[in-house]
């Protein structure tokens, strides 16, 4: 006599207990038997694309979203949800088909464009993007939670005044109904209208406000971040290093944001044979489990590290030795990269220091870690503290570390990224090749437009709006 198959439910469950109990490969057993019976099962879906992740497999995770969207009909709501999902694994061109594949069937919410919007903009699709967005506004998206004003004006390089999204902002900051954080999301986005149009006295006002908007909600400790310095500058790796492997080769770009950290990784990738994962944050992430378990003295912890690292960086698609991972964070743990990846090649981008500073209270970051940004006071003591860590890490480590000035990567591109390609050991591509990921960070604008010297010097423009400038002329 056959034992009867439990109903899906208490499949779902056991598979759940068993995802708990971190025994994800069962697990995955037991949700793919969940999806072989109802494949438009949503929970057991979205759980076996959680599985998958841990495990690298972003491709697989995004397909198993996308077979649910189909399974269910591709409904909106389920569409905008699966899309953000599969966008954080950064496998944007499937999140982007599968938004389309949901206005297809003319099922469209406001928020699904708005989202749609955010994915184009990632793969450099601009007027794509801006015809979303402007679709999300017309619908009537909520502009408390989808910042799509501050997102439209990096569609377009803006050259006159009377252009219809000038008055879009206008509307905007004038609602008194708008939260702080919305305020400040529009008003980046003007800023960067009035530079556009070259009124600087304009721009520096706009983003006093929305600087000053974002600071009311999102504080940010400078005493905290001395005392994070100090304890990176006290730390020991207090046994031998992981043994180096000749396949894998990590090459880790970093630097204070905006100091072109994604420029130079996407050029390198878009030379070499090497694989950019974007700002992959897994190092921050073993990083933080090795300092704060205690396990910098522990060779196991290490290599168990490692390999984790290497899952998130290879993940499933086509194979390769170098990897790019442009964090610019990432500098804060230079010794753990030394441990875990003692043949790994450090790029640490520099940038005249008033640029830096302009670039970093011009931008609306979306993570907390950036919130220094939002005031001079604090963007000069974070960078007081990335000074200290690099020196730190120069007078410590062995690691080979190649400092790229911004000024020289927009002044010759091709020969400032042929020289990292050389100091990192990375074969060239071929004719036609790329292996450049999705930009998602702040600078995905910026990035995608052809490189250009215009932003040297882009301090002196402001000087006489910003005499907060001042204070950064010695920093370099």
């Amino acid at each position: 006599m056959s034992t009867p198959t439990p109903g899906i439910e208490a499949q779902f469950a056991q598979a759940q207990a068993l995802w708990e109990l971190s025994d994800v490969a069962r697990a995955e057993d037991v949700l793919r038997a969940v999806l072989a019976r109802d494949p438009g099962h949503e929970d057991a879906s979205f759980l076996l694309a959680r599985a998958l992740q841990t495990g690298g497999r972003l491709d697989a995770a995004a397909r198993t979203i996308f077979d649910l969207c189909r399974a269910r009909g591709f409904p909106a709501e389920l569409g905008r949800r699966a899309a953000q999902f599969i966008q954080l694994g950064q496998r944007q061109a499937v999140a982007a088909d599968l938004c389309q594949a949901t206005l297809d069937r003319g099922h469209s919410t406001p928020a699904l464009l708005a989202v749609a919007g955010n994915l184009a903009r990632e793969l450099g699709d601009f007027a794509r993007a801006r015809g979303f967005y402007l679709a999300a506004l017309d619908a009537g998206v909520d502009l408390d939670v989808h910042y799509v004003l501050g997102a439209l004006a990096h569609t377009l390089r803006y050259e006159d005044a009377a252009h219809p999204d000038f008055a879009r902002f206008e509307v905007h900051l004038r609602d008194g109904a708008a939260s702080p954080r919305a305020h400040a999301a529009t008003g980046f986005g003007l800023a960067k209208a009035r530079d556009d149009l070259g009124d600087h006295e304009s721009a520096a006002r706009v983003l006093r406000e929305a600087n000053a908007r974002v600071r009311s909600v999102l504080p940010w400790s400078a005493d905290a971040w001395d005392a994070a310095v100090e304890a990176r500058c006290r730390e020991r790796i207090t046994c031998a290093p992981v043994p180096a492997r000749s396949d894998f080769v990590p090459v880790f770009v970093v630097g204070l944001p905006r100091t072109g950290t994604t420029l130079a990784a996407s050029r390198l990738a878009q030379a070499s044979v090497a694989r950019d994962r974007g700002e992959l944050r897994m190092l921050r992430f073993i990083a933080g489990q090795l300092i704060g378990g205690g396990h910098l003295g522990d060779a196991a912890a290490l290599e168990e590290a490692a390999a984790l690292y290497r899952v998130h960086a290879r993940q499933d698609d086509a194979p390769a030795t170098w990897y790019i991972d442009q964090d610019p964070l990432n500098y804060q743990y230079l010794h753990v990269v030394e441990a875990l990846f003692p043949n790994a090649r450090i790029i640490h981008c520099v940038r005249e220091r008033r640029d830096t500073a302009l670039s970093l209270w011009s931008q609306d970051f979306a993570h907390a870690e950036c919130a220094f940004a939002f005031d001079f006071e604090g963007i000069a003591r974070y960078a007081a503290g990335h000074d200290r860590l690099m020196r730190h890490w120069h007078r410590t480590l062995s690691l080979p570390i190649h400092t790229l000035a911004y000024e020289d990567l927009v002044a010759d591109p091709v020969a400032a990224v042929e020289r990292l390609r050389v100091f990192a050991g990375v074969p060239a591509a071929a004719t036609g090749a790329t292996h450049a990921a999705p930009i998602v960070s702040a600078s995905v604008w910026q990035a995608r437009q052809p490189v250009y010297a215009r932003s040297v010097g882009r301090w002196r423009r402001y000087a006489p709006f910003v005499p907060e400038l001042d204070r950064f002329a010695r920093a370099d």
